[in-house]
C-alpha cells in the first residue's frame, strides 16, 4: 500500500484522510480526559483513559506510516514494533481501569493485583521491540507472518479482545443505572475496535480491495465514538 511515485490512488487516500480523523479524535480525548476530567478530578481512571487514547494514537501514526509511507522491509519493520508497543502499552492503560475498578478492597491481595495487571501488556510490548525479524516477517509464514506476529495475532491479542470488553459486560451486571450503561458501552466500544484491529491485517493481506482499507477506519472511529459517549454520564465525573 505504499505511494508510487509520490502518488496515493483514490481509496488509499480516501483510507489515510479517514486514519487521519480517527488520530485527530484520539488526541481530543486525550486532551479531554487529561486536563479536564483528571485535572478536576485526580482520579486515576481519568488518567488511565487519556494515557489510553495517546498510546492508541501514537500506535496508528506508526501503523499508517508502516501502511502507506515505508516502502522498506527495515521500516516498516521499526514501525510495527513501535505500533505495537504503543497499541500494548494501551492495553495496559485500559487494564489499569478495570483493575481500579475491580479490585477496590484494601487487602494486600488486589493492591498486589492492581499493580500485575498493566504490567503484562507492558512486558508483551517490551518484548516485541527486541524479538527478531524472523519472527515479525517470514516469506514462507501464514500471511507472510512470523512466528511471533501470529502468536499475537492469532493467540494474545484474541485473549485480550475477550478478556477486556468483557470485564467490562460483568461490571456492567453487577451495577444499574448510568453506570451499567457506561460500563455496557464500553465494553461494545472495545470489542469493536478491538475486533476491528485483529481482522484489518488478515484482510488487507487476503484481499487489498478499497473495502478493506476504507472499511476498519470508519469501524474504529465508530468505536472510539462510544467510548467516548460512554463515558459522558455525569455520575462518572
Amino acid at each position: 500500500m505504499v505511494c508510487t511515485n509520490g502518488l496515493f490512488n483514490l481509496n488509499e487516500a480516501i483510507a489515510i484522510c479517514l486514519y487521519f480523523t480517527v488520530i485527530g479524535y484520539k488526541f481530543l480525548c486525550f486532551g479531554y480526559f487529561m486536563l479536564i476530567r483528571f485535572r478536576k478530578t485526580k482520579r486515576m481512571y481519568w488518567l488511565y483513559f487519556s494515557l489510553f487514547f495517546i498510546f492508541l494514537a501514537a500506535s496508528r501514526v506508526f501503523y499508517m506510516m508502516m501502511d502507506f509511507f515505508f516502502g522498506g522491509d527495515p521500516e516498516k519493520l521499526v514501525a510495527w514494533r513501535f505500533a505495537n508497543l504503543s497499541g500494548w502499552l494501551s492495553v495496559a492503560m485500559l487494564s489499569g481501569i478495570l483493575s481500579t475498578l475491580l479490585f477496590t478492597g484494601d487487602s494486600k491481595l488486589h493492591h498486589v493485583i492492581k499493580k500485575i495487571f498493566p504490567l503484562v501488556p507492558i512486558g508483551i510490548g517490551i518484548f516485541i521491540m527486541f524479538i527478531p525479524d524472523i519472527w515479525i516477517s517470514d516469506p514462507l509464514g501464514l500471511f507472510g507472518w512470523g512466528t511471533g506476529k501470529l502468536v499475537l495475532n492469532v493467540i494474545v491479542l484474541p485473549i485480550y479482545i475477550v478478556l477486556l470488553p468483557f470485564m467490562f459486560f460483568y461490571l456492567a451486571k453487577r451495577s444499574a443505572g448510568t453506570l451499567q450503561r457506561s460500563f455496557l458501552l464500553n465494553g461494545i466500544g472495545l470489542l469493536l475496535y478491538y475486533v476491528v484491529r485483529a481482522v484489518q491485517p488478515v484482510l488487507i493481506t487476503m484481499t487489498g480491495s478499497g473495502t478493506a482499507l476504507m472499511l476498519p477506519p470508519l469501524l474504529i472511529l465508530l468505536s472510539i465514538l462510544i467510548i467516548t459517549f460512554a463515558n459522558q454520564y455525569e455520575s462518572l465525573k
